[in-house]
Formats: C-alpha cells, sequence, structure tokens
C-alpha cells in the first residue's frame, strides 16, 4: 500500500532534517496505513525528487569538527594587553637654606664730633649685622653724602665678615683693631658737624641703607 502525495512530502522533509540518520530507515505511520515504509519506495513514487545521496547534507563528523573550531581561542589574534605602571609618588622638594640677607646689615650710628682738634681724627661710623648669620661685606662701600653727591668714600676690603649681632667702626683716620681695625684715611673730620647722611651700598652697587644723623639739642 502506498502514501498518498501529502503524506510522502511529510516524510520528505523529516527526511531531509535528520542529518545523521543513515539513508535506510523505517518511518511509522497511523495503524490504518502501511506499517513500515522504505525510502526505496518513496523515491520510487516520486520520479522527479532528487535522491538523499546528492543534496550533500554535511556528515556528524564534519558538524564536530566544525563545533570544536569554533570553540578554540585564537590567542595569536586577541588584542595585546597592555601593562599600566603604578603612579610614581612625586618627591616633595627640600626647603631652601636660609641665607641672611644685606638688609641684617646697617648703619646704627655716626660719631661725627671728634675729640682730636682740627682733624677730628677719632670721628667713626657704626656698621651693624642684625641678622644670625655671618655678613660677607667685602666690596660694601660707606660714604658720606651731605651734599648730596658722595663724598668721602670707604670700601670694606677682602675677607670682611662681621659676625651676628656684632658692630664694626670705620674711623675717619685711626685705627682700633679691637672695632675691626678699619679707617677713612682722612687727614681732616669728614662728618659736618650741623648733621648730614651716610650711605652704604653692595659691591654690586645696590643700596643698602642710609643713616641720617644730627645734632644732639
Amino acid at each position: 500500500m502506498y502514501l498518498t502525495n501529502g503524506r510522502v512530502f511529510a516524510v520528505l522533509a523529516a527526511v531531509f532534517a535528520c542529518v545523521s540518520r543513515s539513508e535506510a530507515f523505517t518511518i511509522n505511520v497511523p495503524p490504518s496505513q502501511q506499517p513500515m515504509v522504505s525510502v526505496s519506495s518513496i523515491q520510487a513514487q516520486l520520479p522527479n525528487s532528487t535522491p538523499s545521496s546528492s543534496l550533500n547534507l554535511p556528515s556528524q563528523s564534519e558538524l564536530l569538527q566544525k563545533a570544536s573550531s569554533f570553540s578554540t581561542i585564537n590567542l595569536a589574534a586577541a588584542a595585546p594587553v597592555t601593562a599600566v605602571a603604578p603612579a610614581t609618588a612625586t618627591p616633595t622638594a627640600k626647603p631652601a637654606t636660609a641665607v641672611a640677607s644685606t638688609a641684617g646689615v646697617s648703619i646704627t650710628g655716626v660719631n661725627f664730633d671728634g675729640l682730636e682738634k682740627t682733624t677730628e681724627a677719632d670721628e667713626y661710623v657704626v656698621i651693624s649685622n642684625g641678622s644670625k648669620a655671618p655678613m660677607d661685606v667685602s666690596g660694601y662701600y660707606v660714604y658720606v653724602a651731605t651734599t648730596g653727591t658722595p663724598g668721602p668714600t670707604f670700601t670694606f676690603p677682602k675677607s670682611s665678615t662681621i659676625k651676628p649681632g656684632a658692630s664694626v667702626r670705620v674711623y675717619t683716620n685711626e685705627i682700633h683693631k679691637e672695632t675691626g681695625g678699619y679707617s677713612y684715611g682722612s687727614g681732616k673730620a669728614i662728618w659736618n658737624n650741623r648733621g648730614g647722611l651716610a650711605v652704604m651700598k653692595d659691591s654690586k652697587g645696590k643700596k643698602v641703607c642710609e643713616f641720617k644723623y644730627t645734632p644732639s639739642a
């Protein structure tokens, strides 16, 4: 007994969906029909149908091979991972060593009225270091500016240093080693007894300070 055309197409669809099965197998049909139907008999009823061998369906082993290839990760094609170096802490700069400024050196007095008659060689100007560090005053110079222009000038020689809190004197024409041993070497008085101005500059010509004096009442 043969299947109707509708049932034949239904059977063929089931056959094509079963890739891993053999070409010769049996299909259960309703009890009213032939219990066993072969594929070859179905093909005999369909002269224009294509044999199952011409469908070029992949075998079970080929399907497994393709599936295994999808599960393999190509590490060579993977994007390279760039290592990130840890942040380096910026070292804290150490504070600079404090250096005494020229503001620590100043003129602190002028003895303008000497006891020596005529020459007043014992006149002097006082230079003090008010800082807490020794001050190198080499090249510094002190001059009389009573008339508005530089007058008699004394320049500290090389390696002249004033200790912290100490003072030196620059005499008009005397040498006193206990107060520094400095002198203008002038044969006459240089500080006006009616008042005047003393100016000190550093070795580069920058004004350090000035000192204005007046006669006492």
